[in-house]
């Protein structure tokens, strides 16, 4: 096993090829220098240099070994530099799972931000529903996510990061496409696509609770997992439904978006990381989103 020290010392004295230059390089009186110069030939079994009186070159095998030991340096001081940045924060990998609605300018945007400020991090992206995501922490596949608030039984830590109105998704031609917004009581006993009660946990809930609220009868035609898929089944002319306003960027044709009348709670989205988490790019990731979201909501609507 090579010294790094000795490596150190034979470096400056073939590069100077003076002894008492090289030890006033490194800080240190000659005879030192020689001494670990002598133990590195030692190991290697070689002469590293020529003695003349005065005067040192490099033998054939010095002149061989010296670019193997510049490169060593280097390397040993990237390792270094890397190790430090790594302890702080500024390099790693960062798995980030993200719903769909995320995945439209939440996301891109945080990753722009963390192009800027944390270049030698190494973002994984998964697209997962919400409830998939729950999974993932628990499979220790994903490091943060960006998900509806639903709950867990993992000691997950979140933080509302973004908010979006419900609208209302109608085929093209819909009596209700005459309203420029929708009340609720207007949808009693249409027919209603419908998040699924356990992939869709999330909306699910929150649209039963508001019916209920509102004494709102729908009739459910289909439970679905994806909002594409909704607006698809809406198109078609099979159901009205209740979407997240980020659901308009599909831009599906034959389908008409109202806005709610009545006062409803807007859909939240949430960051989400496990509360045993300590890996320091996850922590850095981490703390970068959450002060990019909060000068995003100082700055208001663009």
């Amino acid at each position: 096993m090579l010294d790094l020290g000795q490596v150190r010392c034979f470096v400056a004295a073939a590069t100077e090829l003076n002894f008492r230059r090289a030890a006033a390089l490194l800080n240190m009186t000659q005879p030192p220098l020689s001494r670990q110069i002598q133990l590195l030939e030692h190991n290697l079994g070689v002469e590293l240099f020529e003695r003349v009186g005065r005067t040192v070159k490099l033998t054939t095998e010095g002149r061989i070994f010296l670019a193997d030991a510049i490169r060593l340096l280097n390397l040993a001081e990237q390792a270094e530099t890397t190790v430090r940045r790594a302890s702080k924060g500024k390099t790693g990998r960062v798995r980030v799972g993200f719903t769909g609605a995320a995945g439209y300018e939440l996301i891109p945007e945080l990753l722009a931000a963390a192009r800027q400020a944390l270049p030698d991090i190494d973002v994984v992206l998964f697209e997962l529903i919400s409830v998939a995501q729950i999974e993932a922490f628990y499979a220790n596949t994903i490091d943060l996510g960006f998900m509806r608030p639903v709950s867990s039984r993992q000691q997950l830590e979140m933080q509302l990061v973004a908010e979006e109105p419900l609208v209302v998704a109608l085929p093209q031609g819909h009596p209700l496409c005459a309203h420029q917004q929708i009340e609720l009581k207007q949808l009693n006993n249409q027919p209603f696509i419908m998040h699924a009660p356990v992939q869709g946990k999330y909306f699910y809930d929150r649209l039963m609770g508001i019916f209920a609220s509102q004494d709102v009868q729908v009739n459910i035609a289909q439970y679905i997992d994806q909002s594409p898929t909704i607006l698809s089944l809406v198109r078609a002319g099979l159901g009205v439904s209740i979407l997240p306003s980020s659901a308009q960027r599909f831009h599906y044709d034959n389908v008409a978006f109202r806005p709610i009348a009545d006062v409803v709670a807007p859909a939240e989205m949430s960051m989400a990381w496990r509360t045993d988490q300590d890996n320091p790019a996850v922590n850095a990731f981490r703390l970068l989103a959450i002060e990019h979201f909060a000068n995003k909501q100082r700055a208001g609507p663009a």
